[in-house]
């Protein structure tokens, strides 16, 4: 079974590599797959070193496009930080499954030393202190 686990992952950091690894315990295979978020801005796609020996793919069209262009069966892999995570997560597979009915995706809960992380406070945190931000990613 193969687990895809698409993002902006901008930056990819310590929360998203711990959802990798979870799901590395449940898939045969793990595909993390770095897509284009218009809403996030600027389409900066820096794969960390440290996944060098991960499978890595890039896509630009949405998801689902993504997932249908590809010649083998996924399931979806989410990562779930809170039950903010949860809600929004809840909605992306509404309207996922009405666009792709088969969809298969399964949510993976982070753990709790990273729930308070998020892409979006990184970059802000990068500004005001480099060092902090440090600690959080994955180079």
């Amino acid at each position: 079974m193969i687990g895809l686990y698409p993002g902006s992952f901008n930056p990819f950091h310590k929360g998203h590599l711990n959802i990798v690894e979870k799901a590395e315990q449940i898939f045969d295979k793990v595909i993390i797959a770095f897509g284009w978020n218009p809403e996030k801005g600027d389409h900066i796609i820096n794969i960390p070193n440290s996944l060098d020996n991960k499978t890595i793919y890039t896509y630009e069209n949405s998801l689902v496009d993504f997932i249908n262009s590809l010649p083998f069966e996924v399931t979806v892999i989410r990562g779930i930080r809170n039950s903010t995570d949860l809600q929004y997560e809840m909605n992306q597979y509404r309207w996922l499954t009405e666009m792709k009915p088969d969809l298969r995706m399964v949510s993976i809960f982070c753990d709790k030393e990273y729930e308070h992380i998020s892409s979006s406070a990184l970059k802000t945190i990068q500004k005001i202190s480099p060092e902090l931000y440090k600690k959080y990613i994955v180079e």
